[in-house]
């Protein structure tokens, strides 16, 4: 978490450790990071990229006629844009997308998947965060970082 996109750092420190401690931790990181990979793969699926059968970027389906009706794209919103998959931005979400859906749902040794380290899926959270400010949060007047760090409101 030291390169968070919201600037915030966040520590777990579960010493003394027993090796149940050890166990539950070793869990609850493996859980945290799936979690993220599966969380990455729908934002890039939702500014409209993944990667065709050939290896290169292309336009996410989304909930086109076809495909997965439940999925949405950035286009279903008002200020929505698709990331033009054509960029270098583009490819490397394409890249994430394929190496998240390997690293996880169809779990592959790391060696044979595009990389999904913490600095690639910085970099491309970070290219997402940016698109999503550009687009819909730029229209709705509001900034993401800030809107993502709002408290929940309690009853």
């Amino acid at each position: 978490m030291k390169n968070s996109l919201l600037h915030v750092q966040a520590l777990v420190d579960p010493h003394p450790m027993t090796i149940e401690g050890k166990i539950y931790w070793r869990c609850a990181t493996d859980s945290i990071w799936e979690g993220r990979l599966a969380a990455t793969r729908w934002l890039i699926g939702f500014v409209g990229i993944k990667r065709d059968d050939k290896g290169n970027p292309a336009v996410y389906g989304g909930g086109r006629k076809g495909v997965c009706h439940s999925d949405v794209r950035i286009d279903d919103f008002d200020g929505g844009k698709l990331l033009n998959h054509l960029t270098k931005e583009g490819r490397l979400l394409a890249d994430v997308w394929k190496g998240c859906t390997q690293a996880s749902s169809h779990a592959t040794n790391a060696s044979n998947h595009p990389p999904v380290s913490e600095n690639v899926l910085t970099e491309a959270l970070t290219i997402i965060i940016d698109h999503l400010q550009n687009t819909i949060y730029q229209k709705a007047g509001k900034e993401v970082r800030a809107y993502v760090l709002e408290p929940v409101p309690t009853q």
